[in-house]
């Protein structure tokens, strides 16, 4: 245990500040922490993962299913560190927390163990044989990376590739990219899991396996930048990769890119498109990266989109559901974070739910379809592409 980690779990005030908006001169009560929302213990909060990690260092707490169960619901949705009084970062907590639970009972809770299994045997969370990678591909001609050279290496992710209802993402983004004349290409059925949700879950050993495999095979393509369709994927790459071994490529997320063609006018949405919108930020793509201005940009260059956002956005964002391994080990409690989002949407009056993620995607798309609640469900890329189509 590294001593900023003791020092982060011996100096949180325990103000539970982490679990809602109550800085002073804050005029609305929000709150913030999916889990200590649902749940009301404290052990569920930010904070309360540093009493946990106090009492597992001082050998008081013992590491069981019940205390797995705790740390597990967390979504790590960052906003604990984001309201944090003392500029603390609790997830990181949550994350040792879960490394000492992987190597006490052999690995995370319920159907999340099969995500490691399947990523470690597969190199992809969804027990899918290597030739489903690029299906979706099909007849569309993308250059392979790994025989011609490109300027831009279009990271696929597991998600995007393997999912059938999130393929869109994927074949949006070739559009776009082939309308802007952009020189790209992918890694084929060559590409691998980014590791993102090994990472997350809290099994090391397996996260810094498949980190050190990409990160050999981008830096040997000599790629000036990797774009990613995935809010996990883009935070895995461009924070955790670089402690696992260097990385000479930019990182960059396809909503930051195509903002930077609109700007460059290399697109040119023209297309109206009639339609009130609002936007869910992704945890990974705002609070872990602070990118929160490019997709509104693209969104606002959509003509005919009206843009109006929910009270709990940017930095104050409600997560999803989905993160962290959250759908997979507990899909109920993933179901309640996404209905309490799609809620707020709603109430926006909004006639559609824009993000820039598949999970967050595939989470909201769930959660409306169970509910009715009414509401379109699209990525950003989805409005851009029809907004190019004569």
């Amino acid at each position: 245990m590294t001593l900023p980690m003791e020092m982060l779990m011996y100096t949180c005030p325990k103000c539970k500040i982490c679990t809602a908006n109550l800085h002073p001169g804050e005029t609305e009560y929000l709150k913030l922490c999916p889990a200590y929302t649902r749940y009301g213990w404290f052990a569920y909060a930010g904070g309360g993962k540093c009493y946990l990690a106090q009492g597992i260092r001082e050998g008081v707490l013992e590491i069981d299913e019940d205390l797995a169960d705790i740390v597990y619901h967390c979504t790590l949705c960052k906003t604990c560190v984001q309201q944090c009084a003392t500029d603390q970062d609790p997830t990181e907590i949550a994350r040792m927390v879960r490394r000492e639970v992987v190597k006490a009972l052999g690995g995370p809770p319920g159907d999340a163990k099969i995500v490691v299994k399947s990523t470690l045997n597969y190199r992809n969370p969804y027990q899918q044989p290597k030739a489903m990678r690029f299906r979706w591909a099909k007849g569309l001609g993308i250059k392979d990376a790994t025989k011609e050279k490109v300027d831009t290496l279009y990271y696929v992710g597991c998600t995007a590739a393997m999912i059938p209802e999130r393929t869109h993402f994927a074949l949006n983004t070739v559009k776009l990219l082939d309308a802007a004349g952009e020189n790209f290409g992918t890694l084929g059925q060559k590409e691998i899991c980014c590791g993102s949700t090994t990472y997350n879950l809290g099994v090391e050993d397996a996260f810094k396996e498949v980190a050190g495999e990409n990160i050999e095979m981008l830096n040997e393509l000599g790629v000036e930048r990797v774009l990613t369709s995935c809010a996990g994927c883009y935070s895995v790459m461009k924070n955790e990769y670089p402690r696992v071994a260097r990385r000479n490529f930019d990182v960059v997320h396809v909503t930051e890119y195509l903002a930077q063609l609109l700007d460059e006018g290399r697109l040119k949405p023209s297309k109206a498109l009639d339609l009130k919108v609002t936007y869910h930020d992704p945890c990974h793509l705002g609070r872990y990266s602070e990118l929160y201005d490019a997709p509104r940009r693209i969104l606002e260059a959509i003509p005919g989109v009206e843009l109006v956002e929910m009270p709990r956005s940017r930095e104050k964002s409600w997560c999803c559901g989905a993160g962290a391994g959250v759908k997979t080990a507990f899909p109920d409690f993933a179901a309640w974070v996404g209905g309490e989002r799609v809620k707020e949407a709603a109430e926006t009056g909004a006639a559609a739910l824009v993000s820039a993620c598949p999970f967050c995607e595939g989470n909201l798309t769930d959660v409306v379809a169970a509910t009715e609640a009414g509401l379109d469900v699209y990525d950003v890329t989805d409005l851009l592409v029809r907004s190019l189509d004569p």
